[in-house]
């Protein structure tokens, strides 16, 4: 289940849980895109940003990499959480984005499932000092990662 599906979830079943949602997903062409289907709900419940790297000649949404259109966007640091997760060079240009909008690192999480192989704790390639990636993530917030020697 992608984090755009479960955040999507999670407020719909606690709506009067949350305040203004904003979604920002990006997918390399419109044919990449998925759940395409229900996308076409979740502007019901949220303001979505479609991006792609490159469009078509139907595509008449946002067309450019993730980082340039949240900047565009630029969402309020106010209140607000972001979920961020893709490959890990778009994730690591986010992330330095979000910073600059002054977003504080308790509120951007991020995953880091990537650093995975086995899953289950046994094979150690996923860990960082203590911490397994496959245990006790992957999902992290920048905060947390920050006490770690993790590099970006």
């Amino acid at each position: 289940m992608t984090w755009a599906l479960l955040i999507n979830l999670i407020t719909l079943n606690n709506r009067t849980d949350y305040g203004k949602i904003e979604l920002l997903y990006g997918a390399k062409s419109p044919a990449d895109l998925c759940f395409k289907e229900e996308l076409k709900n979740w502007n019901k419940y949220a303001n979505v940003y479609l991006t792609v790297d490159k469009g078509d000649k139907h595509w008449q949404e946002y067309v450019g990499f993730v980082p340039q259109v949240l900047e565009t966007i630029n969402p309020s640091n106010e209140d607000k959480v972001a979920f961020v997760c893709g490959p890990p060079i778009m994730i690591k240009i986010v992330l330095d984005r979000l910073r600059k909008m002054g977003f504080p690192d308790k509120h951007i999480i991020t995953t880091l499932e990537m650093k995975m192989k086995c899953g289950v704790g046994k094979c150690g390639r996923c860990n960082i000092e203590n911490r397994y990636i496959c245990i006790d993530g992957p999902v992290f917030t920048v905060e947390e990662l920050n006490k770690l020697r993790w590099i970006e």
